[in-house]
């Protein structure tokens, strides 16, 4: 329990590394969502795509 009042203390002598710690995880969060959000979108299209038995062809590149 004596250790709990050292936090605050030790948090505002090193104001860089908790800045960057703190950046570090918001950062972390966010690719981590935008990812998870990004594979259930496309899971959702390929989905909606094949839902109607849809053909796609492309044409070749005729250069």
């Amino acid at each position: 329990m004596r250790y709990l009042s050292l936090i605050p203390k030790y948090l505002i002598a090193n104001r860089l590394r908790t800045s960057l710690t703190l950046l570090g995880v918001a950062v972390a969060a966010f690719v981590f969502c935008f990812f998870e959000s990004m594979q259930h979108t496309m899971s959702e299209v390929v989905a909606k795509a094949g839902e109607n038995n849809n053909l796609v062809v492309m044409k070749i590149n005729t250069w």
